[in-house]
């Protein structure tokens, strides 16, 4: 069967401009109100992940966070005026644990599922960097750590993930999970950093910081399966302050991306870690925003847009190749993507294919895939 299915993936490609001698519009219309941050809070993120603020405000010692929606969308902070963080920002993933993988800050992807001694093994993370799962040790065969805007720098593992994405943050996409490790128990894999944007029409002053760092432990003496760090993109008009940006792997994990798009950066004196891109590329989103969508999986019909993730698990007796339907919406090119199956335990299969959304709009095509029998699989498609 497929438990109520489906999702609207989400990684997008956009052609880019910038506007200068302009006036710079966020995107805000105003409806949140003033978001003023004067104790420890967390917030829910809306459906689609946007916050329509007039000024945002992070009080020095407080620390402002968000429970991630059921689409699983980055945090997107949009005001009319002036933004201050003199606090902190945390979308940071979190470590595994014996049952299950480490969550990810909003935006980002879960760690791997443990293993269960030598009748379970582990599963792999998830995202387009995730790593795969592997023994509960640092050694070559160990589980792998997720990767992002750079490799896991640590370790020797063959099961480590891959570096995706670009320096832009256009598609603005979190961290990915690190593999689940083996053992009785074994240990779930880290959680990736979540992706935030914050823009204001006017200024952004951070003195504060904003952290955005894959989750696993501190100490990488069993396993070498921490989370990516995450994304973390500015845009205003000016950006100011001596704050400090952090979108790190939690020491195993490949680092993150961080952009700065500014017209004025005359009092830009941020620490950022790993460093950031910075350029003048004033866009929030693009317009249109493409867009990657199942439509199908295993026989079962997904409406588009539907939030929820795509998990499938087989009948038994039903037969392990299938077919998995996507589309393809405003990328008006060749669109080469990758459907990825990942199991709750098990390695992971991508099947490469490619949309030619040139002459048709939307575009699908039909994938064969083969499932793995008697467990859970979440079904994932990518832009390669």
């Amino acid at each position: 069967m497929l438990r109520v299915p489906a999702v609207a993936l989400l990684f997008l490609s956009a052609a880019c401009g910038s506007v200068s001698g302009q006036t710079f519009n966020a995107g805000s219309d105003g409806s949140y109100g003033p978001l003023d941050i004067a104790t420890d809070t967390t917030l829910d993120v809306a459906g689609n992940g946007v916050f329509h603020c007039t000024t945002i405000n992070i009080a020095a010692g407080v620390t402002l966070s968000f429970n991630p929606n059921p689409l699983n969308t980055p945090v997107y902070l949009l005001a009319t005026s002036d933004v201050t963080i003199a606090g902190r920002i945390d979308i940071s993933g979190r470590a595994g644990n014996s049952t299950d993988g480490g969550p990810a800050g909003p935006g980002g992807f879960p760690g791997g599922k443990p293993g269960s001694g030598l009748a379970v093994p582990p599963g792999a993370g998830y995202g387009p960097g995730a790593g795969k799962g592997g023994e509960l040790n640092a050694s070559a065969s160990g589980a792998g750590a997720g990767g992002y805007g750079t490799l896991p720098p640590f370790g020797t593992s063959i099961n480590n993930g891959r570096t995706y994405g670009s320096p832009l943050l256009i598609p603005l996409v979190g961290g990915s999970g690190g593999g689940g490790g083996s053992g009785a128990p074994g240990k779930g894999g880290g959680g990736g950093g979540g992706a935030i944007l914050i823009a204001s029409n006017t200024r952004i002053d951070l003195t504060g910081n904003i952290r955005a760092v894959g989750g696993g432990d501190p100490f990488f003496d069993v396993a070498d399966n921490g989370g990516s760090g995450g994304a973390i993109r500015l845009v205003a008009p000016v950006i100011a302050g001596n704050g400090e940006l952090v979108a790190l792997g939690n020491v195993t994990g490949g680092g993150g991306r961080i952009r700065l798009d500014t017209l004025n950066r005359s009092a830009l004196n941020l620490i950022s870690s790993p460093s950031a891109s910075i350029g003048s590329l004033m866009m929030v989103f693009p317009n249109p925003v493409p867009r990657l969508d199942i439509l199908e999986a295993a026989g079962t019909s997904i409406p588009e847009g539907h939030p929820s993730p795509v998990v499938v698990i087989l009948p038994p007796g039903s037969p392990p190749t299938q077919t998995v339907r996507i589309q393809a919406r405003h990328f008006s090119n060749l669109v080469p993507v990758a459907v990825v199956l990942t199991p709750d335990s098990g390695s992971p299969t991508a099947y490469e294919a490619q949309i030619d959304n040139r002459a048709n709009e939307p575009a699908q095509i039909t994938v064969n895939v083969v499932f793995p029998v008697n467990v859970q699989t979440v079904v994932n498609v990518w832009t390669r």
